[in-house]
């Protein structure tokens, strides 16, 4: 009899240390960015953070987040102020800045955009003639194939989707890349018709992640914890690629 009460509660106790130990999350603090709507809005919030926020609910963490434009995201996680910024694209300037998981927040596509009277059509970025102007967000990535060619080219950086549309309505660049959803969204905030300037050919196709600080405290701990997160809400939803 006494054999039988001492196995149920070693069993008991040993179930209850388990459940505590899936509870057991971490916290977490993230630099937002506050121009990439709709995935990160001027408040910070967004779908990006939606994502991010569900995942970590899995694991019984939670997360502050410090609303910033996107270059001084960067830079915080770059210096340990943050444990990581997001909806950073993996590619090799990123990876030598940053520690990535092994899951995306989602994939994002990214076209050329011209003025709409513009007669520029170009298939990539090898294709583009030197000295062209090209308005970019301060800070944001283009894939590794602009990267190897941006030299060649005026960039334009500047702090918001708005300030590029703006540009190409009144014709002071030449072109522009921006993602698709981010574009379809500001011009439709913007109250400006879809074809108030002209979309182009695809630039690239981004995986979104979170870029985490190489000096974060119990970094794989965290990485290991939001990886599950994501691959748990993506098997529950099946709509985050």
């Amino acid at each position: 009899m006494y054999s039988s009460i001492k196995k149920h509660w070693i069993l008991a106790i040993t179930c209850l240390a388990l459940s505590r130990w899936v509870m057991a999350g971490e916290t977490f603090t993230f630099a937002a960015e506050n121009s990439w709507p709709p995935f990160a809005r001027a408040d910070g919030r967004g779908l990006s953070r939606d994502i991010i926020e569900q995942a970590l609910s899995y694991s019984g963490s939670t997360a502050t987040f410090i609303t910033v434009p996107y270059a001084r995201a960067l830079k915080m996680a770059e210096n340990g102020q943050v444990d990581g910024a997001y909806n950073v694209t993996l590619q090799k300037n990123t990876l030598q800045r940053f520690v990535f998981g092994n899951e995306p927040l989602f994939q994002a596509k990214a076209s050329f955009y011209y003025p709409r009277g513009s007669t520029f059509d170009y298939a990539s970025v090898d294709k583009f003639p030197g000295g062209i102007n090209i308005a970019l967000i301060t800070g944001y990535e283009y894939g590794d194939r602009y990267e190897a060619h941006r030299k060649r080219f005026k960039e334009v950086r500047v702090a918001n989707q708005r300030q590029i549309i703006n540009m190409l309505l009144e014709n002071k660049v030449h072109m522009a890349i921006m993602f698709d959803d981010v574009a379809s969204y500001t011009l439709a905030t913007m109250q400006l018709p879809q074809d108030a300037i002209r979309k182009g050919k695809l630039n690239h196709i981004s995986d979104i992640y979170v870029a985490f600080s190489s000096k974060a405290e119990n970094l794989e701990a965290k990485i290991n914890l939001f990886d599950e997160g994501l691959r748990r809400l993506k098997k529950t939803n099946g709509i985050i690629k």
